[in-house]
C-alpha cells in the first residue's frame, strides 16, 4: 500500500480513463471497417461519391482564383511603374501560379457550341504574353513592359471571348489592388 493511499487513487482515476480508451479504440476500429473495401474487392460506392461531393462544394468557383489573378496582375503594374522590379517579379510569379489555380478548377468551360479546352489557351499565353512579361522584368525595361503588359491583358481577353465572356474586358489599372503594400523600393 502507497503512502496516503496514492496507489489507490491512481488505480481509481486510470480505470476510467482505460474504459474510455478502449471504447476510443472500438470506435476506430468500427469505422475503420466501415469505410475499408468490402471482402469481395468491393467500395461503399454510394459513400465515395458523398465524399467525392462533399469535396467539390469545398472548392472555390474559378472566379475566386481569377480574382487573385487579377489583384497580382494590378499590383504588379504598379510595382514595376515604381521600379521595385523585385516586388514586380513577386507578382508576376503569383500572376501565373493563380492562373494555373484557374485551370486545375475549371480545365474546360462549356459554351454554346460544347466546350472549350483552357489548357491550350494558357500555354499559348504562357509561351508567348507571359514569357515577354518576364523578359520585360528581368531587363527593367518600363516601355517594354508597358507594351508587354497590355499585349498579356489582351491574350487574357482572347480567353475570355473563347469563353463566350467578352464582357470581361481589361483594362491598364488605374489604382492599386492593395493600397497597404509599399510600392517604392527600399
Amino acid at each position: 500500500r502507497a503512502i496516503g493511499g496514492k496507489e489507490m487513487r491512481s488505480k481509481n482515476m486510470l480505470e476510467p480513463l482505460l474504459a474510455v480508451a478502449i471504447a476510443l479504440g472500438i470506435g476506430f476500429v468500427a469505422q475503420s471497417q466501415a469505410q475499408a473495401p468490402a471482402a469481395d474487392g468491393g467500395t461503399d460506392v454510394a459513400a465515395l461519391r458523398a465524399e467525392i461531393e462533399r469535396l467539390e462544394r469545398l472548392v472555390p468557383g474559378q472566379s475566386v482564383a481569377m480574382t487573385q489573378v487579377a489583384y497580382n496582375f494590378t499590383n504588379l503594374w504598379f510595382a514595376a511603374h515604381a521600379g521595385n522590379w523585385p516586388l514586380a517579379q513577386f507578382y508576376f510569379g503569383d500572376t501565373r501560379g493563380r492562373l494555373r489555380w484557374a485551370l486545375r478548377i475549371t480545365p474546360k468551360r462549356k459554351i454554346s457550341t460544347g466546350e472549350v479546352e483552357l489548357a491550350p489557351i494558357l500555354d499559348g499565353l504562357e509561351k508567348n504574353q507571359l514569357t515577354k512579361l518576364g523578359e520585360t522584368i528581368a531587363s527593367k525595361d518600363i516601355a517594354q513592359f508597358e507594351a508587354a503588359y497590355r499585349a498579356t491583358l489582351e491574350g487574357c481577353h482572347g480567353c475570355h471571348a473563347a469563353s463566350e465572356k467578352p464582357y470581361l474586358e481589361l483594362q491598364v489599372p488605374s489604382a492599386p489592388a492593395e493600397p497597404l503594400i509599399q510600392f517604392t523600393p527600399h
